[in-house]
């Protein structure tokens, strides 16, 4: 089954993906309906079905804009970073820029994150390409941060990835402005995660995760190096 209307055309008015982003943030996907989208935003149900065949498309409109909001944010970002940017400040960027780009568009974004596990099967397939293409360019981020020794060994590169993705998610139900600034949150999920600064080239997984070479025996008795 294919849901047409993934990204909202031009045509359609602003102002009914904006009552469908509210009602799924704020009520979930059973509570979204036709009929209340209609009643929020002041017209008649009937005139909804001009700009979108159901329900369901008006759903994964929404989904898929609040995902686009934050990946084409983050892009942005690190391209204006150049590429000889280090990990740890690409990271910090992507953090920042994440935070700031779904707290601007709280309903969109909020709407992608609470809402998606609820959807169903069809609506949730429609849904993951655009997810998917934002999950990679997290995925670049941990694995240049690997590669810059960041990582401590033997730490899962997917579990940073989907816990990052997950803290920076989930920000926007406890983040309040005046409390803690953008900036200082993004520096502290990378210290969490992180060590050292990845400003030095580092060793090659396999060194950092090797054994220090043992001394000759002489070597050890007399203490000299």
């Amino acid at each position: 089954m294919t849901i047409k209307a993934a990204r909202p055309p031009a045509t359609v008015p602003r102002h009914i993906l904006d009552a469908t982003a509210a009602l799924l943030s704020h009520r979930g996907y059973e509570a979204t309906t036709v009929r209340a989208i209609a009643a929020q935003v002041g017209i008649k149900a009937a005139s909804i079905y001009h700009h979108y065949a159901s329900k369901d498309a008006m759903v994964v409109a929404v989904m898929n804009e609040g995902v686009r909001i934050v990946h084409d944010a983050v892009v942005s970002a690190l391209t204006a970073l150049g590429p000889g940017a280090c990990p740890r400040l690409r990271l910090e960027t992507a953090i920042q820029a994440h935070l700031r780009s779904s707290l601007e568009n709280s309903d969109y974004t909020a709407a992608s994150i609470r809402a998606f596990a609820f959807l169903p099967d069809a609506v949730r397939a429609e849904c993951r390409a655009d997810r998917r293409r934002y999950e990679e360019i997290w995925r670049g981020i941990v694995e240049e941060a690997s590669r810059a020794g960041l990582v401590r060994p033997g730490i899962s590169l997917d579990v940073v990835r989907l816990m990052l993705l997950g803290a920076v998610n989930w920000a926007g139900e406890w983040y309040r402005p005046g409390r803690l600034d953008i900036n200082t949150i993004a520096r502290d999920f990378a210290n969490l995660v992180f060590q050292g600064d990845g400003s030095v080239e580092a060793k090659p997984a396999e060194l950092r995760s090797a054994p220090p070479p043992t001394q000759p025996d002489h070597q050890a008795r007399s203490g000299r190096p």
